[in-house]
C-alpha cells in the first residue's frame, strides 16, 4: 500500500476533523503528525491523524 494512499490536503483534514490550523501546526510541531510539501500545498496523512486524536501517537 502507497505511503502517498492517506494524504490529502491540510485544507481538507481542517474540514473534515473540525481543527484549526493553530491545532495542526501545535500536533505537527510537538512530532504527533507529518506535513508533506507539494509545490505550495501541504499534505498531511490521515492515519496519523487519527492516531493522534485517539491518543496513540508519542510526541518527538
Amino acid at each position: 500500500m502507497s505511503e502517498n494512499q492517506h494524504l490529502i490536503r491540510l485544507g481538507d483534514a481542517i474540514e473534515r476533523y473540525g481543527l484549526s490550523r493553530t491545532t495542526f501546526d501545535k500536533a505537527h510541531n510537538e512530532g504527533h503528525i507529518r506535513k508533506r510539501k507539494l509545490a505550495r500545498a501541504a499534505f498531511v496523512d490521515t492515519c496519523e491523524i487519527e492516531a493522534w486524536i485517539n491518543g496513540e501517537t508519542n510526541s518527538a
